[in-house]
């Protein structure tokens, strides 16, 4: 067997090719058990190497001509769901986001082997933000800016009860997942962090830190939302209408354009937001 192929880092290499074509979860924990046997112990650490080689290989796979195909079926997938949606709920607004930073999200399900991962869809097979981490951006951002009320309906009506909250109550808010429906060059951006260390027990001289290198959505990439309100949780107790609806999700986007994600104190997952498509019905009569 030649050197090059007994070297893990060629290994890892070699099956992280054309990712775009592949499930990307499964591939990278394909890659990482089967390169791992090939791995001695040295000054590189085997799982900062393997998400050094993993981001960069994302990021030569998804350029925004190789997800083409992947972001049309996305798209197609937003435009069912804002349909069936519209037939369930009183009011649906399809809500475009364009990163104008660098966007860090992750997820624990589905597991990527990465020492910062990234939130991946391992059915539509692309980068996604989390519905929750939609949802708690927006209300953490309202509750921090003094809200307890808008236009009269309480917080908990509109978002559900918090987790401290002894009393539980259903959310008449509901968002989706929001997925990749556009891009300028790349998908995905490689970004570097270097450990530090703090602390009298160690020099960070003495140490020679290794930067980890992980994967982040690109600036300039769109994503898209759907987002749902119902006016109420019965008909006997209707709390929201058309224009309450219509407030709710221009302040929606508004907390969304205060970051999404990680790392919002420096400048990461900074958005311009726009609603593309609604429908408010009218309030219905009581019987």
């Amino acid at each position: 067997m030649s050197r090059e192929k007994r070297d893990f880092g060629f290994c890892i290499d070699s099956e992280l090719t054309e990712l775009v074509k592949k499930n990307v979860v499964s591939a990278l924990i394909k890659a990482f058990a089967t390169c791992y046997s090939l791995y001695e112990e040295g000054k590189v650490k085997y799982v900062s190497e393997f998400s050094r080689r993993a981001s960069l290989a994302l990021v030569k796979s998804f350029t925004c001509e190789n997800a083409k195909h992947l972001i049309e079926q996305a798209s197609k997938y937003l435009e069912a769901l804002y349909n069936e949606m519209s037939n369930i709920f009183s009011a649906v607004f399809a809500v475009n986001f364009t990163l104008t930073t660098r966007l860090s999200i992750y997820t624990r399900n589905p597991f990527m082997p990465l020492e910062i991962a990234i939130s991946w869809d391992p059915v539509l097979n692309l980068p996604y933000i989390p519905s929750s981490s939609l949802k708690g951006a927006v209300r953490a951002w309202l509750e921090l800016s003094g809200y307890t009320v808008i236009d009269g309906v309480s917080l908990s009506d509109v978002f559900g009860s918090s987790p401290k909250e002894e009393a539980k109550q259903v959310s008449l808010v509901v968002f989706s997942d929001a997925y990749p429906v556009g891009c300028v060059d790349k998908l995905i951006e490689p970004d570097v962090i270097s450990p530090h260390y703090v602390g009298d027990s160690i020099a960070e001289v003495d140490v020679n830190p290794v930067p980890l290198v992980f994967p982040t959505l690109a600036p300039g990439t769109t994503m898209r939302f759907i987002l749902a309100l119902n006016y109420g949780l019965s008909k006997e107790k209707k709390v929201l209408d058309p224009k309450k609806a219509v407030k709710i999700a221009e302040l929606v986007l508004k907390a969304l354009e205060r970051g999404i994600g990680a790392k919002t104190n420096v400048g990461y997952g900074r958005v311009k937001s726009v609603i593309v498509k609604s429908i408010a019905k009218q309030q219905q009569p009581s019987n």
